[in-house]
């Protein structure tokens, strides 16, 4: 069956493949992570989906990203909480099958709730028409990629814009996180308590990366100096 077409309130992710751009010298490994990403949302679409709830997950992958919605019947509203515990559901499970690939890879996502609305057109020779439009499917592409703080690879993160209240403090709202305009979501770990060691080891990391930087333009401009 189609993603079948839907308008009404429910939750919007925008995901996209970290690096992706990089990957392009690399053809065995950009055909493998492709592969893995659209067998990994199919895959997770009905197994998230196989439950007796009338919320259900739909995915409209395009290239390095994909675009998820949660829908029920074609205008009903989509319950932020039953919504959203399958949203992260969803979330996590791909992210930990991405990293545990043959070329591990990480993904962006950030989710809002709002407005959506999505037409599974008629198909003509040689084109396929889907239109998506609404508040939440443009507040999640534009906090991907124009928002600040700039969203981080493997980072998660939910628009507290249009939201009610908060959530339980069970299953995978445990390792929501509140900061500032967002809740951020910590689908890597088993154990919210784990979350500032992480936190402190995540930007260490990245810290990392610029020291090899530093030291080739040091040798560099030091080269460059003494042949002068």
């Amino acid at each position: 069956m189609s993603v079948p077409s839907y308008e009404g309130k429910t939750y919007v992710a925008y995901l996209d493949i970290s690096g992706f751009k990089q990957m392009m010298t690399n053809k065995e490994k950009v055909e493998s992570v492709l592969n893995k990403f659209y067998t990994t949302l199919y895959n997770t679409v009905y197994e998230v989906n196989s439950d007796s709830s009338p919320t259900k997950m739909n995915a409209v992958a395009v290239s390095d990203c994909a675009v998820l919605f949660l829908n029920k019947d074609e205008h009903e509203i989509v319950d932020q909480i039953e919504g959203l515990s399958k949203m992260l559901r969803f979330i996590r499970i791909v992210n930990r099958a991405f990293i545990d690939h043959a070329f591990p890879f990480m993904t962006i996502c950030s989710i809002a709730y709002g407005m959506f609305r999505y037409e599974n057109r008629r198909d003509s020779e040689h084109m396929r028409k889907n239109c998506m439009r609404g508040r939440a499917y443009l507040e999640t592409f534009l906090d991907s990629r124009l928002e600040k703080p700039k969203i981080r690879p493997s980072e998660c993160r939910l628009l507290k814009r249009g939201l009610d209240s908060g959530f339980p403090k069970e299953d995978d709202f445990r390792l929501l996180s509140s900061k500032r305009e967002y809740y951020y979501f910590y689908w890597m770990l088993n154990d919210p308590k784990e979350e500032r060691n992480y936190r402190r080891r995540y930007d260490e990391t990245l810290g990392m990366l610029y020291d090899p930087l530093i030291r080739l333009l040091k040798d560099t401009a030091d080269q460059t100096f003494d042949r002068n």
